[in-house]
C-alpha cells in the first residue's frame, strides 16, 4: 500500500479556492444533468402531463407545480448533490477531484479520514460562508469550518 506524504502545514487560501472552483464546475454539470433526468422521469411517470407544462410569455418552462414536494427537492438539488459529492470523497478518499488536482486533502485533526458526521459539520459550516476568510487571520491557516468540524485541509506531496 502506498503511503502519502504530508507537507508540514495546512492548505493555503489560494489552493482551497482553486480546488473549490474545480469542484463547482464538476458539480454544475452533475446538477444540470440530474435536473434534466428528474424532469424526464416526472413526465414519463405521468406525474405531470405535457398538457400541464406551461410556457409563459418570457418563454420559461414551468414543468413542476410550485407548491409540490418535488419543487422543494429540485430547488435544493444543488445543496443535496453537493453534500453527497463532498461527503463521499471526504469520507472515502479525503480528496474531491478538485482537491486531488491541487494536492489538498481533508482530514480529521488526527490526520485520519472523516466520517459522515465530520463531513456534515464541515459542509454546513462551509455553506454559512465567510469561513474561508478565517484562513487569512488564523496563524495555522485553518478555516472556520476546519475549527468547527475538527477537520483540516492539508497539503499533500
Amino acid at each position: 500500500m502506498e503511503m502519502e506524504s504530508y507537507s508540514m502545514g495546512n492548505a493555503s487560501l489560494g489552493k482551497r479556492l482553486l480546488a473549490i472552483f474545480y469542484d463547482i464546475l464538476i458539480l454544475f454539470f452533475i446538477v444540470v444533468i440530474t435536473y434534466i433526468l428528474l424532469q424526464q422521469i416526472i413526465i414519463n411517470l405521468e406525474l405531470i402531463t405535457l398538457e400541464q407544462v406551461q410556457i409563459s410569455k418570457d418563454e420559461t418552462i414551468n414543468i413542476i407545480p410550485t407548491n409540490s414536494i418535488t419543487t422543494l427537492i429540485l430547488k435544493n438539488l444543488w445543496v443535496l448533490i453537493s453534500f453527497f459529492y463532498f461527503g463521499h470523497y471526504w469520507t472515502k478518499h479525503g480528496q474531491t477531484l478538485g482537491m486531488k488536482v491541487w494536492k489538498v486533502k481533508a482530514v480529521t485533526n488526527d490526520y485520519g479520514l472523516m466520517n459522515w458526521g465530520h463531513a456534515l459539520k464541515r459542509y454546513v459550516f462551509a455553506l454559512l460562508g465567510l469561513g474561508l476568510v478565517w484562513v487569512i487571520i488564523d496563524k495555522d491557516r485553518l478555516a472556520l469550518q476546519d475549527k468547527l468540524s475538527n477537520t483540516r485541509l492539508i497539503r499533500v506531496d
